[in-house]
């Protein structure tokens, strides 16, 4: 066993990062690549849109299994398959030549998140006294990766076409299995006890087949915890935050530079805007640890909702260049805080062990709301021929975490 905020802790936190980097990355460069696709694929925006979004969706949904996955198999093949099945499907999407094609790659590209998800449960195992700068650090990831992948990959686009960008990312992908080699658990694994469910051969559904398939949903229900959901202040700290942090940042983050585009600007400056919102994710990760020092966590949340319902209502009013880089900058200012303290919450309200299947509900009800954004802004688009209407919705779901922490506060005071 490694010691806790040792030497290696801070090794398996760069690998953490790394995919942190790439989960985040990978999203952006597909909004970059967005208009192209398209048009190559002859369809409309919320199709495409959906189809990203389900990427993001999907991946979250496989993190309900992240628990038993890594009980199962162990953290580092878990995390090496991860890594081997996402690079394959930004390969297949880059030799898509329909849309269904399309959706099998990024279906694929999807296992990245299910890769995230057990990485991150492994963090509370190597870090104690640092926890919090620890979430900051691999959280800055995610914000260099939004600065850094639209310009990699319209420069990519420009020398080799929408192909060979995507073929890059999917070598740039297969990295993740180095690090993925380097994690592992930092303490003794527990096997899993499930019964096994054997065919009948006579194919008799009799009362032992059922008790025994009882037993097999009991114990992967049971080790999902789901009586998390049993938990108010789990409810209203985690998985409400999570369906507005979820929505929001999926319709932001996949049609900004489609926003961009539509107000005139050329595909370099489009690109400039979502660059400037990454600078935002990092400049708050560098805050945060400040931040978190003198305020709550709850305070943040409530900060974090009203800075992203404000920056996504003025998008929509001053639709210039200029205001759509800062706003894009404020916006991921608070989507930057309010996924860091959603990540502290859940540790507040669970036990260590209890960890990564919070974070596999968070990102359960993060996954769900991200294909609703993705596909009602696309929608909404596609009739209105306008973001306008598409962001302003976004602005008004954000404020559902001030008004769950709201409920909250309600909630303690009828039950005290």
């Amino acid at each position: 066993m490694a010691e806790k905020d040792g030497p290696w802790s801070w090794v398996v936190l760069c690998g953490v990062t790394f995919m942190f980097f790439l989960e985040n990355g990978t999203m952006k460069a597909f909004s970059v690549l967005l208009p192209d696709l398209q048009e190559q694929l002859s369809s409309q925006t919320w199709i495409i849109g959906s189809c990203i979004s389900i990427m993001t969706g999907w991946g979250c949904l496989l993190g309900m299994f992240a628990s038993y996955l890594k009980s199962r198999f162990g953290v580092r093949l878990c995390l090496m398959f991860c890594g081997l099945v996402s690079s394959t499907g930004l390969i297949v999407c880059a030799y898509a030549t329909n849309v269904y094609l399309l959706l099998l790659g990024i279906i694929l590209t999807g296992f990245m998140y299910l890769q995230e998800n057990i990485a991150l449960g492994i963090v509370p195992e190597y870090f104690d006294k640092y926890y919090n700068l620890a979430v900051n650090i691999y959280g800055f990831g995610s914000g260099l990766a939004v600065v850094v992948y639209p310009l990699l990959v319209q420069m990519a686009q420009d020398h080799y076409g929408w192909h060979g960008a995507l073929l890059l990312l999917g070598a740039l992908t297969t990295h993740s299995l180095i690090f993925g080699a380097l994690i592992k658990h930092n303490k003794a694994e527990k096997s899993l006890s499930i019964p096994l469910i054997r065919d009948n051969p006579q194919r008799e559904i009799d009362k032992t087949n059922f008790i025994l398939n009882l037993k097999f949903l009991t114990s992967i229900l049971k080790r999902c915890d789901a009586n998390l959901l049993t938990d108010p202040s789990f409810i209203f700290r985690v998985v409400l935050p999570g369906i507005a942090n979820g929505y929001t940042v999926s319709g932001w983050l996949i049609y900004i530079v489609s926003f961009a585009l539509s107000v005139g600007a050329t595909r370099a400056e489009a690109s400039l805007v979502a660059t400037t919102g990454g600078i935002g994710l990092m400049i708050i990760r560098i805050a945060l640890p400040f931040l978190n020092s003198i305020m709550t966590y709850r305070q943040l949340l409530y900060a974090s909702s009203i800075t992203m319902a404000a920056s996504l209502a003025l998008m929509t009013l001053f639709q210039s260049i200029p205001m759509l880089s800062v706003m894009s900058m404020i916006f991921c200012l608070g989507t930057g805080t309010l996924t860091t303290e959603i990540y502290i919450a859940a540790r507040d309200v669970t036990e260590d062990d209890q960890y990564i299947n919070a974070v596999s509900w968070f990102h359960l009800s993060f996954g769900f709301s991200m294909i609703a954004g993705g596909t009602l802004s696309g929608i909404i688009f596609d009739i209105s021929g306008s973001f306008s209407l598409s962001f302003l919705l976004l602005s008004v779901v954000s404020l559902l975490t001030a008004v769950s922490l709201g409920l909250e506060n309600i909630w303690r005071a009828i039950t005290s």
